[in-house]
């Protein structure tokens, strides 16, 4: 009996050829020299060192302050006093948390590779650095899982840590209501999980001065109940207060009128009402900031006689009527409210002949600020007609306690002459340079006299001319503002310079 073998060709394995992948000589080969990979920078032994090194610590600490984690991680790389500079307690003052800091990289099979949060790294930087942490500052997170984690260890490290953020006072917290991987915009807003795990972390600060929440969004209940905890616990610290787009519709805060030391209230005209109104007059708040933006969907104009008892029971009220982001709406304007700065810091805002009448009816005996801020996006006509021109200076003449004006549309260099002029009480007046336009196209007035219509005529010919004529105006040196420079202006509206 004989038995035949038969042999199994297996395609893809014994059909292919063989692969040598190196030379069996090379086997036991010495390993390349590292001097030879990487050669040796000659050093001049004449060359002369900066005194970088030697720069004082109070300067340090503000040049570290300015740079990110990672930035701060290399400078301290340098040399011996900038290592030092790292473990500063004033530069980790303010620590700003976003999508990608303090995160790894894992693997996902729906999503592929995503920096998602490291409890390690957050509990040693917490357990670090978290005892000088004073300015906590939410920026807006895609992620709301890494949001989430975060939240969730920092109040784990705040019980079983002693001294782990114990020193906040200024927290700010800005929602991602945005969808930014659609190609439609979908605004949605916050709740849940992270709205709750927000609410407990908040209260383990004490020493809250400042909290500042936007685009939250909430509906119902939610928004109602938001800041329960924070007025048992901040009834007395808290001086500033922020709720930009805290609810979607119209719903009455009453919050706001509990804490006993607040100095500034920001807040959208969806969430005022005549209830808070009432409170804040008998409170000791002296700035109250009503600010639209392009998620205010709605707003509330509050009766006149609530805006009349409220100035009566607090007259240092001073109220602020603010359009923030790229908004197209009008401002809501509240009757007989002490309306002090109107400010437009949007770039599609644009002064119309209409909008002033409104301003120069409802508050020319109160108004001390009005200001466009950011670079105009729309078309601006040369035309004296099309102009603002005439509307500005209206409002100059109009309005005799106005301090400081901020003028970014196109302007002729006379007009410009005409409001520094006009103005008495006028201490800050900003123009762009590249809007003014060495134009003197004003028609002669019969008030003027033909001495002030020649010097009118004479000076507009020049920007030096405009330059000098205005400082010596102001009493100070004047000059119109680069883009850049127009761009870099701070107002600061809670100052008064009136009593």
């Amino acid at each position: 009996m004989t038995t035949t073998t038969t042999k199994v060709v297996r395609l893809g394995v014994d059909c292919l050829p063989k692969i040598q992948l190196w030379e069996k000589s090379d086997f036991g080969a010495p390993v390349a020299d590292a001097k030879s990979l990487y050669p040796v920078e000659k050093v001049d032994p004449n060359h002369v060192y900066s005194n970088w090194h030697l720069l004082p610590n109070l300067v340090l600490e503000r040049v570290f302050q300015y740079l990110t984690i990672v930035q701060r991680y290399i400078a301290s790389m340098v040399c011996r006093n900038w290592s030092l500079a790292f473990d500063f307690p004033r530069v980790w003052y303010t620590f700003a948390l976003h999508d990608t800091l303090l995160t790894k990289r894992k693997f996902n099979y729906c999503s592929g590779w995503q920096k998602l949060l490291d409890h390690v790294r957050v509990t040693i930087f917490l357990n670090r650095k978290g005892m000088h942490i004073q300015n906590l500052i939410f920026l807006s997170m895609n992620n709301l899982f890494n949001l989430y984690e975060f939240l969730n260890v920092a109040l784990y490290m705040h019980y079983n840590c002693p001294g782990t953020l114990d020193k906040v006072q200024s927290v700010r917290f800005q929602f991602a209501c945005q969808v930014a991987d659609r190609s439609e915009e979908v605004v949605f807003g916050t709740g849940g999980q992270i709205l709750e795990m927000f609410k407990q972390v908040i209260c383990v600060f004490p020493l809250l001065k400042h909290l500042e929440l936007r685009d939250l969004l909430l509906d119902g209940c939610d928004g109602l109940h938001i800041l329960d905890e924070v007025c048992t616990i901040c009834c007395e610290t808290l001086q500033t207060l922020t709720l930009i787009n805290l609810t979607k519709q119209d719903l009455t805060i009453l919050h706001p009128g509990t804490f006993i030391n607040l100095n500034t209230l920001i807040i959208s005209p969806q969430n005022l009402s005549e209830d808070l109104l009432e409170l804040l007059g008998q409170s000791q708040l002296s700035n109250l900031h009503i600010t639209q933006t392009k998620y205010t969907r709605q707003g509330r104009v509050i009766n006149y006689q609530a805006w009349k008892r409220c100035r009566r029971a607090n007259p240092k009220l001073r109220v602020h009527l603010c359009i923030e982001g790229k908004v197209k709406k009008e401002i809501l304007w509240q009757p007989r409210a002490p309306v002090k700065s109107i400010l437009y810091d949007s770039p599609n805002a644009k002064i119309t002949p209409r909008v002033m009448l409104t301003i120069i009816e409802k508050y020319k005996q109160e108004l001390e600020v009005f200001a466009h801020k950011q670079l105009p996006r729309f078309h601006m006509s040369n035309s004296f007609h099309d102009r603002c021109d005439s509307s500005l200076l209206l409002l100059a003449r109009l309005c005799p306690f106005i301090h400081t004006m901020v003028v970014r549309e196109k302007v002729s260099t006379a007009t410009v002459l005409l409001l520094a002029h006009t103005a008495k009480n006028l201490q800050y007046f900003y123009v762009r340079r590249n809007a003014m336009l060495l134009k003197a196209d004003w028609p002669y007035n019969p008030e003027w006299t033909p001495e002030f219509y020649a010097w009118l005529c004479k000076n507009a010919r020049s920007y030096e001319a405009v330059d000098r004529e205005v400082s010596q105006i102001l009493g100070y040196r004047w000059q119109a503002l680069t883009d850049k420079q127009f761009k870099m202006i701070n107002l600061d509206l809670n100052k008064t310079l009136y009593l």
